[in-house]
């Protein structure tokens, strides 16, 4: 499954490029439909000049025009493929992260009623059982959700202690460095500990972030945040599910 997943957010990212969307943005069917708007208006408008052009035009200008004018179909044909082929690569991620999302129900880690999936409400719970979820999902001392406040804070809102929590840093360096870059981050604490922090998207924002702090002399690798990421869509899925 993780594999899947970074095979397909590869693919997506390179489609996005190729159409001009920001890669370091959750994709959704919004943005692929005014990106494909904004291509249309832009291309309908030079074909238009082209075309006018090659009637006011004589010999080699009419030329020219019309062959501008073919160009830029040829440029809206081009990128509305990218764009399909993007709304499809986006169908696949959302089926594989509900997937994910069932996995994770059916196993426990996510097991309860609306009120302890829903972050809106008792956030306290909920924090703490997604915590917990996430410590099935990599090796940790301590895993926990974080809050994204308007001003770039990032309060622990649960946590899920697996060692002496007297022993386990809470440094928030990575969490901040997390909703900076909208990215998973992984990074060494002072005292040798790996860090690894995975937003939880909601729409376009972040609304929390998933943080662990792994055994003392333990660091994460990029399979480690791939498996973070996918529970973290995962959550979000279950909680619009149910």
């Amino acid at each position: 499954m993780a594999a899947t997943i970074t095979v397909l957010d590869r693919e997506i990212a390179r489609e996005e490029r190729r159409v001009g969307l920001p890669t370091n943005r959750p994709l959704t069917g919004a943005a692929i439909s005014r990106r494909r708007k904004q291509i249309a208006a832009v291309t309908l408008a030079c074909a238009i000049v082209a075309v006018a052009t090659a009637f006011m035009a004589n010999g080699v200008l009419r030329g020219l025009a019309i062959a501008l004018a073919v160009a830029f179909g040829g440029y809206a044909i081009e990128k509305d493929r990218h764009l399909r082929r993007l709304g499809a690569l986006r169908g696949d991620a959302d089926r594989i992260s509900l997937a994910v999302a069932g996995e994770l129900l059916h196993s426990g880690a996510l097991v309860g009623d609306r009120e302890l999936l829903d972050l809106r409400d008792e956030i306290g719970r909920a924090a703490g059982r997604l915590a917990a979820g996430l410590a099935d999902v990599v090796r940790a001392d301590t895993t926990r959700v974080r809050l994204v406040g308007p001003s770039g804070e990032v309060p622990v809102a649960g946590e899920r202690e697996l060692a002496d929590r007297e022993l386990v840093p809470d440094d928030a360096h990575a969490a901040r460095e997390s909703v900076r870059g909208h990215k998973a981050v992984r990074s060494v604490t002072d005292d040798g500990r790996g860090v690894l922090v995975v937003p939880l998207w909601r729409g376009h924002d972040v609304i929390a972030l998933l943080e662990a702090v792994a055994p003392l002399g333990d660091h994460y690798s990029a399979a480690d945040a791939t498996r973070a990421e996918a529970y973290s869509r995962g959550a979000v899925a279950a909680m619009q599910t149910y």
